[in-house]
Protein backbone atom coordinates (compact mmCIF):
# COMPACT_ATOMS: atom_id res chain seq x y z
CA UNK A 1 0.00 0.00 0.00
CA UNK A 2 2.70 2.39 0.84
CA UNK A 3 4.66 1.60 -2.35
CA UNK A 4 1.33 2.60 -4.55
CA UNK A 5 1.14 5.81 -2.43
CA UNK A 6 4.63 6.71 -3.44
CA UNK A 7 5.02 5.66 -6.90
CA UNK A 8 1.56 7.90 -7.10
CA UNK A 9 2.96 10.90 -5.78
CA UNK A 10 6.29 9.95 -7.95
CA UNK A 11 4.43 10.26 -11.04
CA UNK A 12 2.38 13.25 -10.29
CA UNK A 13 6.01 15.22 -9.34
CA UNK A 14 7.72 14.15 -12.68
CA UNK A 15 4.53 15.45 -14.78
CA UNK A 16 4.24 18.90 -12.77
CA UNK A 17 8.16 19.08 -13.45
CA UNK A 18 7.60 18.10 -17.40
CA UNK A 19 4.57 20.47 -17.05
CA UNK A 20 6.67 23.54 -15.75
CA UNK A 21 9.79 23.07 -18.23
CA UNK A 22 7.53 22.71 -20.70
CA UNK A 23 6.74 26.76 -20.31
CA UNK A 24 10.19 28.03 -19.92
CA UNK A 25 11.06 26.61 -23.49
CA UNK A 26 11.16 29.66 -25.17
CA UNK A 27 13.68 31.48 -22.82
CA UNK A 28 17.43 30.73 -22.46
CA UNK A 29 18.30 27.30 -20.27
CA UNK A 30 19.92 28.97 -17.80
CA UNK A 31 20.51 32.29 -15.88
CA UNK A 32 23.97 33.47 -14.17
CA UNK A 33 23.89 33.49 -10.55
CA UNK A 34 27.92 34.01 -10.42
CA UNK A 35 30.34 35.38 -12.89
CA UNK A 36 33.79 33.66 -14.26
CA UNK A 37 36.14 37.48 -13.06
CA UNK A 38 38.98 36.09 -15.35
CA UNK A 39 39.04 36.50 -18.96
CA UNK A 40 38.28 33.43 -21.74
CA UNK A 41 40.53 33.03 -24.49
CA UNK A 42 38.83 33.73 -27.60
CA UNK A 43 39.59 31.00 -29.03
CA UNK A 44 38.32 28.37 -27.04
CA UNK A 45 34.56 29.69 -27.54
CA UNK A 46 31.98 28.46 -29.72
CA UNK A 47 29.23 30.93 -29.06
CA UNK A 48 27.06 32.61 -26.58
CA UNK A 49 23.72 33.96 -25.60
CA UNK A 50 22.16 36.36 -23.48
CA UNK A 51 20.19 35.53 -20.22
CA UNK A 52 16.72 36.39 -20.61
CA UNK A 53 14.64 38.98 -18.28
CA UNK A 54 13.14 36.57 -16.17
CA UNK A 55 16.63 36.40 -14.65
CA UNK A 56 17.48 37.98 -11.60
CA UNK A 57 20.79 39.39 -12.75
CA UNK A 58 21.88 39.77 -16.41
CA UNK A 59 24.62 38.01 -18.07
CA UNK A 60 26.25 36.31 -20.87
CA UNK A 61 26.80 32.52 -21.11
CA UNK A 62 30.06 31.59 -23.06
CA UNK A 63 29.82 28.45 -24.98
CA UNK A 64 33.72 26.66 -25.00
CA UNK A 65 34.99 23.75 -26.92
CA UNK A 66 34.50 21.15 -24.50
CA UNK A 67 30.93 21.90 -24.38
CA UNK A 68 30.86 23.47 -21.34
CA UNK A 69 29.30 26.79 -20.36
CA UNK A 70 30.60 29.46 -18.33
CA UNK A 71 28.53 32.91 -17.15
CA UNK A 72 30.15 36.12 -17.26
CA UNK A 73 29.61 39.85 -16.76
CA UNK A 74 27.93 41.35 -20.19
CA UNK A 75 29.44 45.02 -18.52
CA UNK A 76 32.68 43.81 -18.61
CA UNK A 77 35.02 45.48 -21.54
CA UNK A 78 36.77 42.17 -22.64
CA UNK A 79 33.13 40.04 -22.37
CA UNK A 80 31.91 42.94 -24.88
CA UNK A 81 34.91 43.07 -27.34
CA UNK A 82 34.62 38.78 -27.23
CA UNK A 83 30.80 39.24 -28.05
CA UNK A 84 31.71 41.79 -30.83
CA UNK A 85 33.98 39.61 -32.33
CA UNK A 86 32.14 36.41 -32.04
CA UNK A 87 29.27 38.31 -34.15
CA UNK A 88 31.52 39.85 -36.52
CA UNK A 89 33.14 35.90 -36.99
CA UNK A 90 29.34 34.95 -37.30
CA UNK A 91 28.52 37.53 -39.95
CA UNK A 92 31.53 36.80 -42.29
CA UNK A 93 30.36 33.44 -42.32
CA UNK A 94 27.08 33.70 -43.03
CA UNK A 95 28.36 36.20 -46.54
CA UNK A 96 30.73 33.77 -47.13
CA UNK A 97 28.31 30.49 -47.23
Amino acid sequence: MISRGLLLVLVVLTCLQSFTTAQNSNGPDACCFSYQRSPIPIRVITGYKVTGRHCTKSGVIFTLINSRQVCVDPEVKWVQDHMKRIDEILNNFEWSV
